[in-house]
Order: C-alpha cells, then structure tokens, then sequence
C-alpha cells in the first residue's frame, strides 16, 4: 500500500459485543485499518472492557442512543481528526446516536447509521427526514469547498444491480422507489458511489444477508453500504473492497483506500 494513503472501513456490526464473540479483534489486528467506522454497535462504551471500548493501536469515539441496546455508532481512529461532531444537530436522530463526524486534513469523513424504514413502513417517513437534513448538510460543506466522505449503512439499494432480487422486493423498505430516489439526490449534489464509478455493472456484489434460509451461503444479499465521496475529488478513490468472506455480522466490511494527496 502507498504511503500516502488512507485504508477507510465501514462496517455495520449488528451488535459490537456479539461481533466481538465471533473474532472482531482478531479482524481488527489482521486487517489494520487506518480509520474504521462501524454502525449498530447497540452498546454504550461504559458496558465494556478498555480493550474492547478502544483497541490497541487506535483511539475511539462513541455515539450511543439513548434508548440502551439500540442503534448507535463509533469510529477508532490512528491518526486524530482535526476536529469531531457527535450527531447532526436535530434532537430525533441524534438520540438515537446515528452520525459521527470527523474532520481531517483535506476531508470531513461522515459515519451514518441511516435508518431502517420498517417491515411496516412505518419508520420510512422518519428515515427520508434523515437522508433530506443529511443531504443539506453535504451541501453546506460542498458550498464552503470541502471535500466529503459520508460512509455507513445506507440502509437503501441504489440500483436493481444492488440488490439479487430487486422485483421481489419493489414494495419492502430499502429498495422503495422513494428511498433510491434520495441516493439519486445525494449523487445530484455532487456526490460519487465510490464503488460503482470503478466497479459499474458487477453484479452478485453485496454487503447484507439475510439471517434466514440461507442467503449469506447463496449470495442472495443486497449493497447496503457505501463510500459516496465528493466528484471532484474522485481521482483520490485509489481502491474499493467489499470483503463479503469475513463474518461476524450480517453484514460484511467495505473498503476505501482514499489518497491523501500531498
């Protein structure tokens, strides 16, 4: 790997305590991430152990819900931002602990755990208020001139190439028309998925599996989770990985090797 570049994760753990179980930390030391950003991590950083909260090599920031064992994210770190934000500003997202923010030299990176609108829908209209206050907030940043990385579990296929069953599940929360539609404004406002300006039309890419009759084994999954980075700066995307082999999650880790520039 070139030196002046960045190896970014994301990754959705469903459970940091049961991730842990299933080898989190011997993950972490083998892939040795630069800056790692996980979603759903459902535990507060006083529940664990110090090598747990924040493993060696690396410093760590918390953003718990307040409603215990649910949602939230965090973000280990080597090299210290220059600044970091807990939340978004607005009182019904940020309870439930869905964004930390991190500002670097030359990138504000974003890690947003975007919410599941529901198997009744009835939580859509809350997530689509979190993509619209989000999506301002990328324009505030792309008006000041700052380049942008918003990372995490997207919680919508973008595209029918998305997702192994796109007519099945036309009508079921994150493949909705109006769900997709908010990836397209994102895109609109200047934004790139990292992963498909390199890799257009692979199919069979995905980083969730259902738990149930055996989806993960049949690759029967959908592409939940993304690097959208600012287009102007899209020459600094050196590599994307979906790393669908490593368990431990039903979902699985994404990769951006970001270049720093000089």
């Amino acid at each position: 790997m070139a030196e002046n570049t960045l190896r970014i994760f994301t990754w959705n753990v469903n459970g940091y305590r049961a991730c842990l179980k299933k080898g989190f930390l011997d993950w972490l030391e083998s892939a040795h991430p630069d800056l790692l950003c996980l979603q759903e991590t459902r535990v507060r950083p006083e529940e664990l152990s110090e090598a747990e909260r924040q493993p060696a090599g690396y410093a760590a920031l918390w953003n718990s819900g307040e409603r215990k064992g649910y949602s939230g994210t965090a973000v280990f770190y080597k090299v210290a931002p220059r600044k970091s934000r807990l939340g978004i500003g607005v009182r019904e997202f940020d309870e439930e602990g869905r964004l930390i923010e991190l500002e670097h030299a030359g990138f504000t990176i974003i890690n947003a755990y975007f919410p599941n609108g529901g198997r009744d829908l009835t939580r859509v209209p809350f997530k689509l208020r979190f993509y619209d206050r989000l999506l301002k907030h990328v324009q505030d940043y792309h008006r000041e001139g700052r380049t942008v990385i918003v990372t995490g579990d997207w919680n919508t296929c973008h595209r029918p190439v998305d997702i192994a069953r796109p007519k099945e599940n036309e009508k079921n929360t994150g493949f909705l028309p109006e769900e997709r539609a908010w990836i397209d404004r994102f895109i609109e406002a200047g934004l790139a998925d990292t992963f498909r300006e390199q890799h257009p039309d692979l199919a069979n890419a995905y980083t969730w599996w259902s738990n149930r009759a055996g989806s993960r084994e049949r690759n029967v999954g959908w592409r939940l989770d993304y690097f959208m980075a600012t287009r102007r700066e899209l020459s600094r995307c050196a590599e994307n990985h979906i790393h669908a082999a490593v368990k431990g999650s039903d979902h699985c880790p994404v990769e951006l090797v970001w270049k720093q520039g000089s």
